[in-house]
């Protein structure tokens, strides 16, 4: 049985894919409204009336009873939060996370904010974040079975709404205030535009970047520059030394021929270690592509 908290784009897909996917259930769903919870897991037809209950409203559908979060922990072995990040406190996910696993419960999730502020504290082997980063290209994943390959620089895209407005202007020759304006109106922009526009988003990533290898840095120790357009090929870079150590997002200009020189919404990261240099490309968002990733997430924590 699996608690759901967040019910917006992301939180729906999932929803979607998870009962077209696989034999499991939404035991609780929460949204800024509230919880509703059934003890059995909501049927196919009570999922279906839920997406279509406006959002915030999940109380208010007609499906499962109202629910406090503490009632509805006892009755699911998964969380999945997917909730909008918080990067001032973590909260609510913050206090939920300890809650859960306090009682042993797995802990899935696509929500950066607690690991970015409380990485050392979540690290427990029944949390699944691989959500966090470039989220349906496995980043995650690729980091954790580097070791013993000893990390020595990361250097990536991996904001696809910024790269998508640096794309417009200097691929496309929109004007920056523009092209701000498309990616907001297309949806790709955070609600609160300045987690993109002055580099929180990717700091964060950074965050998750660094102690997945191993790494302390905490967000305040990421050096941050808001995007600004300094000529072609401006992209919003972010570099981790981990001989230095430094930690930055800042704009800088790439070349063409750059290997992570992406276009669009696409992320690119590039892994240099004392014996390899790796590079991954793909789509860093999107809600599908998330929302397979937090069901593959919800897989593997249900089979350890």
């Amino acid at each position: 049985m699996i608690l759901l908290f967040g019910f917006g784009g992301v939180g729906r897909t999932y929803a979607e894919l998870l009962y077209e996917r696989t034999g499991l259930r939404l035991c609780a769903v929460f949204d800024s409204g509230g919880g509703i919870a059934k003890k059995e897991g909501f049927t196919s037809d009570e999922v279906r009336q839920l997406l279509k209950t406006p959002r915030g409203a999940v109380v208010k559908s007609g499906v499962g009873r109202a629910a406090a979060l503490d009632d509805a922990l006892d009755m699911c072995q998964v969380v999945v939060d997917v909730s909008p990040p918080n990067y001032e406190t973590a909260e609510p996910a913050l206090s939920l996370y300890r809650r859960a696993l306090s009682k042993g419960l797995a802990v899935v999730t696509a929500n950066k904010a607690p690991l970015a502020l409380a990485f050392r504290e979540l690290a427990h082997r029944r949390l699944y974040y691989k959500a966090t980063v470039m989220a349906g290209t496995p980043l995650v994943d690729l980091l954790m079975g580097l070791p013993p390959q000893k990390v020595l620089r990361v250097r990536g895209i991996l904001n696809g709404s910024t790269n998508y407005i640096m794309t417009r202007v200097y691929k496309d020759g929109v004007p920056f205030e523009k092209a701000v304006e498309e990616a907001r109106e297309l949806g790709i922009l955070e609600p609160d535009p300045r987690l993109d526009l002055e580099g929180l988003d990717p700091a964060a990533k950074l965050v998750i970047i660094a102690n997945t290898l191993g790494v302390s840095l905490a967000l305040r120790g990421v050096i941050r520059r808001p995007l600004a357009p300094l000529g072609p090929v401006t992209r919003y870079l972010a570099t981790l030394d981990l001989e230095t150590p430094r930690a930055s997002v800042e704009p800088a200009r790439l070349t063409e021929e750059d290997p992570i020189h992406v276009d669009y919404t696409m992320n690119a990261v590039e892994i240099t270690t004392d014996v390899n240099t790796i590079l991954i490309k793909g789509k860093g968002a999107g809600r599908k592509e998330t929302a397979y990733v937090l069901l593959n997430d919800t897989l593997k924590a249900l089979a350890h």
